[in-house]
């Protein structure tokens, strides 16, 4: 089976991949980091018992605006006609689909596509006070607002509830004196933004968000700690599943919602434990080198982008 996901939140992906899945086994195949020929490779396998193998196909953004080569186009078009019957096949996107794509109408017309719209203010609204019911807690509308207002995604706004919940810990009215000490301002929304395009390794993006930053007055070391955090995490995750510890277990240790566990999961695939090392050790020389005066400390993040992201 072949399927296509579509969400403006990796959340909302995530909900429709564990409906398909069901807790069974899985690999996941970043196309920003992996090619669609070693994808291929994966799918042309067969098993002497017979055994279902799952692929997971994120970042497949060939789907919207992003073009394929002729070879990738055809490579796609064809097994998409003659598919492994023993594989089924997940492909992600963030970035909508583009319906005039014949790869898109294959998709639709013999296989399934999930397409989550963007959500309208209205539909943020909604997801609000249903997630806060479902978890026993209840909103007013200057709440709301406050967090519509200062969550920039779904991803965003679903972990600003989770940390509400847990300062509450127990179901409750939420007040807005709390969440204003508990919900990021929007620099803080643009701190994680900034963080995540560094691990994707997006150049453009990470240098487009420090210039706004810089606009707030962020500190660069601040930044630095940010990223030291994230991919300190990525480094005991791994450490972590190479115990093969569960996923209940890792959330336990590292104190972390499932979601981002996941999410940190698909990030570390990308990197070695050495590189993870090694991009943790020049973080913590920049940081000494900035705070003794040797290194400007614009350049000297600038200059981690570039070589990290570059």
């Amino acid at each position: 089976m072949i399927y296509l996901i579509a969400a403006e939140s990796y959340r909302l992906i995530n909900e429709e991949v564990a409906k398909i899945v069901k807790n069974k086994p899985f690999l996941i195949m970043n196309l920003n980091k992996v090619s669609l020929d070693e994808v291929w490779q994966e799918t042309s396998y067969f098993s002497l018992t017979n055994e279902a193998k799952i692929i997971i196909v994120s970042n497949a953004n060939f789907f919207a605006t992003t073009k394929l080569s002729d070879k990738d186009s055809d490579n796609l078009i064809s097994y998409f006609t003659h598919p492994n019957e023993n594989v089924t096949l997940i492909f992600t996107t963030l970035n909508g689909v583009d319906m005039r794509k014949k790869i898109s109408k294959m998709i639709k017309e013999k296989y399934q596509m999930i397409n989550i719209l963007p959500y309208t203010w209205k539909d943020k609204e909604k997801a609000i006070f249903d997630y806060g019911k479902k978890n026993g807690y209840t909103f007013d509308t200057e709440v709301v607002n406050y967090l519509l207002n200062n969550t920039s995604s779904l991803d965003i706004l679903y972990n600003e509830m989770d940390k509400i919940f847990l300062y509450y810990n127990k179901p409750s009215k939420v007040l807005m004196p709390d969440v204003k000490k508990i919900v990021g301002s929007v620099v803080d929304n643009n701190n994680f933004h900034f963080v995540n395009a560094v691990v994707n390794k997006d150049l453009d993006l990470a240098l487009k968000l420090y210039n706004n930053l810089k606009v707030y007055k962020v500190e660069p070391l601040s930044l630095v700690i940010l990223l030291a955090r994230e991919y300190r995490q990525m480094y005991y995750l791994k450490k972590y599943q190479a115990k093969h510890l569960s996923l209940p277990v890792i959330c336990n240790k590292m104190q972390l919602q499932d979601w981002q566990v996941n999410k940190l999961y698909t990030n570390s695939l990308s990197y070695t434990d050495t590189e993870l090392l090694n991009n943790l050790r020049l973080l913590g020389e920049m940081d000494v080198n900035i705070k003794t005066g040797l290194w400007d400390k614009d350049a000297a993040l600038i200059n981690f982008l570039v070589n990290i992201c570059g």
